[in-house]
């Protein structure tokens, strides 16, 4: 009885192992390109109407410094305007950090056509997640959202709750003269 008690949760653990495939740690040059932002999900506190607010595609490029640099194209009122956030490579694949020295994991889904960028970390002497589920294109995935929907409850329970924000075109920025 107990071999077979000790067999049945061997093959439990092998399901719950298979339903979350592994996800691999992203190289910045396998980044460079137009993204999407699909789905996110933390508890930031961020205005209810901001998690709402359409979001153009983003770019990952390498500035003249030869640096990974998150781009986005927003508009705003007084024009267009390109937010950019320059990414340093950590020691360990998949981590990055920002000038203020937060770490950011970015993990590639199974083809490598989507990714998770996840961040926890303290702001204002507290601890803060939040993860989006992005794309390079805006086609429709449903494996890919199913892993991220786990990934999101991993971090957070089950109570948690991804939002899709609307998509909007990026912005033309003006040009030098």
């Amino acid at each position: 009885m107990q071999l077979l008690t000790f067999t049945m949760g061997l093959a439990l653990l092998s399901v719950v192992g298979a339903r979350m495939p592994l996800l691999t740690s992203a190289r910045a040059e396998q980044l460079l390109g137009k993204w999407y932002l699909k789905r996110w999900a933390g508890d930031m506190p961020i205005p209810e109407r901001k998690w709402r607010d359409p979001l153009p595609p983003f770019t990952f490029e390498r500035n003249n410094f030869e640096e990974l640099e998150f781009r986005m194209n927003l508009t705003k009122p007084i024009g267009c305007i390109q937010f950019k956030l320059v990414l340093y490579e950590g020691e360990d694949l998949g981590t990055f950090f920002t000038w203020w020295r937060h770490l950011i994991y970015i993990h590639f889904l199974p083809g490598k056509n989507f990714a998770i960028a996840y961040f926890r970390g303290k702001m204002n002497y507290q601890y803060y997640q939040i993860m989006m589920l992005m794309g390079r294109t805006l086609n429709p995935n449903i494996e890919s959202l199913r892993i991220f929907k786990e990934f999101v409850r991993s971090k957070m329970g089950q109570t948690a709750k991804t939002k899709k924000p609307p998509h909007a075109e990026a912005c033309e920025l003006p040009k030098d003269s």
